[in-house]
């Protein structure tokens, strides 16, 4: 029961505004016919081994470089990060930095919290960090040179 008070006051009284009661009526029928559906959904799922599970972490003494392919297709990889944050907030050493590929990529702070478009190309082993103007254009605020192991760059 208490979790259909969690979703009823997420999904229904906290999110939703009324004129009348009469209303209230009709969208309370609505969201209860909602909710049975999603408890059906919910109740038919087989249960999750917890051995079968798998999380990120799991990987992290599994060496994942690229041992097979040797060209790509393509010339270019793009990634879409958010800038997180290193150090104390408002200290002298805070910064702003994403992660590529395992490389830990140091950006100013006034971008902390904000997503950053990168573009790796291969040919030319340059990554390009771009953030996003008011008028939807990309401006880059950094390039660095990016090689990735393994890879033969023609």
């Amino acid at each position: 029961m208490e979790g259909f008070n969690s979703v009823f006051s997420k999904k229904f009284w906290n999110k939703l505004q009324f004129s009348d009661e009469q209303e209230i009526d009709v969208k309370i029928k609505d969201f209860n016919v909602a909710y049975e559906k999603y408890s059906q959904l919910v109740s038919n799922n087989p249960k999750i081994k917890e051995g079968g599970i798998k999380h990120i972490d799991d990987f992290k003494d599994v060496n994942l470089e690229n041992k097979c392919v040797k060209h790509f297709k393509a010339d270019k990889i793009c990634f879409l990060r958010i800038v997180r944050r290193k150090n104390d907030k408002c200290g002298d050493n805070e910064y702003g930095f994403i992660d590529i590929l395992k490389h830990e990529i140091k950006l100013p702070k006034d971008l902390i919290n904000l997503f950053v478009f990168c573009v790796l190309n291969l040919k030319s082993k340059l990554l390009k960090i771009n953030i996003e103007l008011d008028g939807g254009s990309l401006k880059v605020i950094k390039s660095i040179t990016f090689v990735i192991k393994n890879v033969i760059y023609d």
